[in-house]
């Protein structure tokens, strides 16, 4: 039943786009990745304390009346999720529901993937109440969007004086205006992108996100992808929201060729605004 749920729910939400028809509590976690939905619902009593579905008028044993609130709870939080997933911004130009609109081959891999990776977790609120806690991660939305990883090797940086290895990319975007995206890019001052989808594996993409996203240094410093010896640097503006870093820390981080190989893996932190 609860897959029959899941078909019609996203098929109708995908239609409609965009439609809040429930009261469930979504938010987008960028720090950690995820989609985070609540979903609630309440079975009604008659006067004999007897449950009633107020949808169909009959009457419910109370073990009837519990499953019916778990699947409408689950309903609830599958349906915000999914229109949360409709406004996440994928890159400087789309969002998710421009490409639901205009791509069949998205809109059946988004809905394969929210149904298959979706994890459930219900609670029990009371007698005939119950609530769902809907988890989604964000990484694999990438398997979905119908882009492509092409594999580039990444830009060769010429006079480059001392080698240094870094074992990731840090970089603060705090007081620009950058919001998080699915697939960010980092730009050198003449607006050349120097990360982005083409230099990284989709595999790497979807495990560890093209980009995290952090509010503080300390943040930043202990986080998985940081390592023992990060490159730090303050981007220098907004380009179409993606980060602007001097070319001078760009030379330090193509310095090495381990750090190329770190940056394919995705090892790449934005300090972004609360």
């Amino acid at each position: 039943m609860m897959k029959k749920i899941i078909k019609n729910s996203i098929v109708i939400l995908f239609l409609l786009l965009n439609t809040a028809a429930w009261s469930a509590a979504t938010h987008v976690d960028w720090i950690e990745a995820k989609i985070k939905s609540t979903g609630s619902s309440s079975m009604a009593i008659d006067e004999n304390g007897t449950p009633i579905d107020m949808e169909s008028g009959n009457k419910l044993s109370i073990s009837e009346a519990r499953n019916i609130s778990y699947d409408r709870a689950k309903e609830k939080a599958l349906i915000d999720a999914v229109n949360a997933i409709n406004e996440i911004q994928v890159d400087n130009e789309k969002k998710v529901k421009d490409l639901v609109l205009n791509d069949m081959v998205v809109r059946q891999n988004i809905a394969k993937v929210i149904e298959e990776y979706s994890h459930y977790k219900d609670r029990p609120e009371g007698y005939l109440s119950s609530a769902c806690d809907l988890e989604f991660n964000l990484g694999y939305l990438l398997t979905a969007i119908n882009y492509s990883f092409p594999g580039d090797m990444f830009p060769v940086i010429d006079k480059i004086e001392i080698s240094t290895m870094y074992t990731s990319l840090i970089v603060d975007v705090r007081g620009l205006g950058i919001k998080p995206m699915l697939i960010p890019a980092v730009l050198n001052e003449n607006g050349l992108e120097v990360y982005n989808k083409n230099f990284i594996k989709p595999s790497d993409a979807v495990k560890y996100n093209p980009v995290s996203y952090v509010h503080s240094e300390k943040e930043a410093i202990k986080h998985k992808k940081a390592g023992k010896h990060p490159l730090f640097c303050a981007a220098l503006k907004n380009m179409n929201g993606n980060p602007v870093i001097s070319d001078n820390d760009i030379k330090k981080m193509f310095s090495h060729k381990k750090n190329i190989e770190y940056l394919s893996k995705c090892r790449v932190i934005f300090i972004i605004d609360r």
